[in-house]
Formats: structure tokens, C-alpha cells, sequence
């Protein structure tokens, strides 16, 4: 059974963070590009400009978590 303190545990669990982070600055990214190339498309959100904005937000909230965590555990 692994311990909190395992080095293995703890460098999985910076990964799967990390991976969390990528995951959803793809997934923003995805939908601000569909956004701008087909706004007509998008029935439910009639301020695009402020849809797109909610994900610039979430991009650049997962990019900071990015950079907390390859600057403060870059030793996993």
C-alpha cells in the first residue's frame, strides 16, 4: 500500500494534475475556436464575446495552476 510520502504516489498525483490542467486548456481552446468559426451555431449563448471570454479565463486559470505546479514540485 502506498504512503502519501512515496515518491511514486506523489509524482502520479503532480502528473495527473498536470494532465487536468492540459485537458482543460484543450478543451477551452476547442470551444472558443468553435465559437469563432461558426458563431451562428451557437444558440445558447447570445454575448459570444463574453462566452469566449469565461474560457480565456479558464485557460489562463489552468496555465497558472501549470506553472504552480512545475515550479513549486518540479522535483516529481
Amino acid at each position: 500500500m502506498a504512503k502519501f510520502n512515496d515518491i511514486e504516489l506523489n509524482r502520479r498525483m503532480v502528473t495527473a494534475l498536470m494532465q487536468d490542467c492540459h485537458a482543460n486548456i484543450q478543451k477551452a481552446e476547442c470551444n472558443i475556436y468553435a465559437f469563432l468559426n461558426n458563431p451562428v451555431g451557437v444558440g445558447d449563448h447570445p454575448n459570444i464575446i463574453e462566452t469566449i471570454q469565461e474560457q480565456l479565463d479558464i485557460i489562463s486559470k489552468h496555465k497558472d495552476r501549470l506553472n504552480v505546479l512545475e515550479s513549486t514540485f518540479h522535483e516529481f
